[in-house]
């Protein structure tokens, strides 16, 4: 068996394979941050699919994951039948789901919802546009079924969604990223590799290396380590004492 590389060998196949960003590199291999730069910046993927700059728009950020989310739909053609990719996106955390789907209706946001909602948990409220896909008796009903508040914006309005649409850019540089070794594999395949590299592997900035799921449920009330009551056991004069399992 052929030796394993150095940590910084490593880091360079590990980026080959995934693309992660440069605080992502220094939080997974513990390497210097003038090293995970040197990593990307000599990528020529990463150059070559950098994103520019997007304002921020006005968008409740919350102050706990699974408070508010974004929902949209954007396109990538090269999925063919299945280019209608739903994107939901964690305003607090920037955990991020997507599914590829053959249409924008109603029924595909609530197959996509209940996908994101089985991994990411459920949110108080959902924000969207005002689109038909999202103003449907049924979307409605759906929400309301899942006790999730909607809450609208104006169509197509990148200000109004800012959140989602620098998810919709961050999305695609990654899947051109990852493009060359995946061609082969489906939309949904391709969606996973994607969605793990952003999730798992990506950290927002170096002064504070926690992927986007380490945000997402260390912060959800939800999921909070509950104490266990205590129960009444035998001592040794036959009295009940209180103590726990």
């Amino acid at each position: 068996m052929a030796p394993l590389p150095d940590i910084f060998g490593q880091a360079k196949i590990s980026h080959q394979l995934f693309h992660q960003n440069a605080p992502g590199l220094v939080r997974q291999f513990h390497l210097t941050r003038e090293q995970a730069q040197a990593i990307v910046s000599m990528c020529p993927l990463c150059q070559q699919h950098a994103l520019p700059a997007l304002s921020a728009g006005a968008n409740p950020r919350g102050l706990n994951s699974c408070e508010v989310w974004q929902t949209d739909v954007t396109y990538i053609m090269s999925f063919g039948r299945q280019r209608y990719v739903h994107i939901s996106v964690d305003n607090f955390s920037g955990a991020v789901y997507a599914s590829a789907h053959t249409g924008e209706k109603s029924s595909d946001a609530m197959k996509h919802l209940i996908q994101a909602f089985s991994l990411l948990g459920i949110p108080e409220s959902i924000k969207t546009d005002n689109g038909l896909t999202y103003t449907s008796k049924e979307f409605r009903s759906f929400l309301q079924q899942w006790g999730v508040e909607h809450k609208t914006g104006i169509p197509y309005s990148p200000a109004g969604q800012a959140t989602v649409e620098r998810i919709h850019q961050n999305l695609k540089r990654v899947l051109n990223q990852q493009h060359r070794s995946l061609k082969l594999e489906t939309p949904q395949i391709q969606l996973f590799r994607a969605l793990f590299t952003l999730n798992f592997l990506n950290c927002t900035f170096f002064e504070n290396l926690n992927p986007a799921i380490v945000h997402h449920f260390g912060e959800n009330c939800q999921l909070q380590l509950k104490a266990k009551p205590p129960v009444m056991v035998k001592g040794s004069s036959n009295q009940g004492n209180r103590g726990s399992s």
